[in-house]
């Protein structure tokens, strides 16, 4: 978030449950301006539950920057940011 949204205040709330009967593995939920909702399922491995968590991410970053939903864009963005994540370690 320091990279990307260092400019915004965001209330970022993450709440773990089980979302099998969903079928995803996570939701991002703009509550209002600067509050937004991600749901993980509880049930995820460590590297599903990061991979989730940096795509619900990309999601908010969409909503902030006005830039339309692309899972596609979701996706690239999520790998690109856990290489970095895993390159950092």
């Amino acid at each position: 978030m320091r990279e990307y949204l260092s400019s915004y205040s965001i209330d970022l709330t993450v709440v773990h449950m089980d979302l099998s009967d969903e079928g995803v593995d996570g939701w991002c939920m703009r509550e209002d301006d600067i509050e937004f909702l991600i749901q993980i399922d509880e049930n995820l491995t460590d590297d599903e539950y990061r991979r989730t968590l940096l795509h619900e991410m990309y999601h908010m970053y969409q909503h902030l920057k006005r830039i339309s939903r692309c899972e596609m864009c979701a996706y690239g963005s999520e790998q690109q940011n856990l290489d970095k994540f895993s390159n950092s370690l």
